[in-house]
């Protein structure tokens, strides 16, 4: 959940008016505990108010573009999104390979990593994609009982 983020401020950072569907957009994110797809953005969006499915898409794709939300390739289902503000840094995730769930897990060791590739190095590093798979503990559960 993200109450320390002021998208406001963070869309005029970007040079992006804050319209309401821009602004709902990264208010699901900002209450989301996980990344979400699409669908799953636009299901929560239409659950306030009308909204073209077309909108939402065009702005996923133009937030990923400007480095407002990272979009997450997850095996050969559909991308998830999550914020990249600096209150969300860039971390690994855990993906069940059983139920697809996709869980986020500590950013700390990335964060070293991030400031090694951006600074001693000289690297510009865009982004980090780190995912482990395996069984999640549901899953787990299921297949011992």
């Amino acid at each position: 959940m993200s109450d320390l983020c002021d998208f406001p401020r963070l869309l005029a950072r970007q040079g992006v008016k804050a319209t309401a569907l821009r602004l709902a957009v990264l208010e699901v994110l900002g209450a989301a505990t996980q990344a979400l797809r699409a669908q799953e953005i636009l299901e929560m969006i239409r659950a306030r108010r009308r909204v073209n499915k077309v909108s939402v898409y065009r702005i996923l794709d133009d937030f990923t573009r400007r480095g407002i939300l990272r979009r997450l390739a997850v095996d050969d289902r559909a991308s998830l999104y999550e914020l990249a503000c600096e209150h969300h840094p860039p971390h690994p995730h855990f993906q069940c390979r059983q139920c697809g769930q996709v869980q986020c897990l500590d950013p700390a060791p990335l964060s070293r990593m991030w400031a090694e590739l951006q600074g001693p190095l000289g690297n510009r590093a865009d982004r980090i994609d780190i995912r482990v798979a395996g069984i999640c503990h549901k899953c787990r559960e299921i297949a011992e009982n």
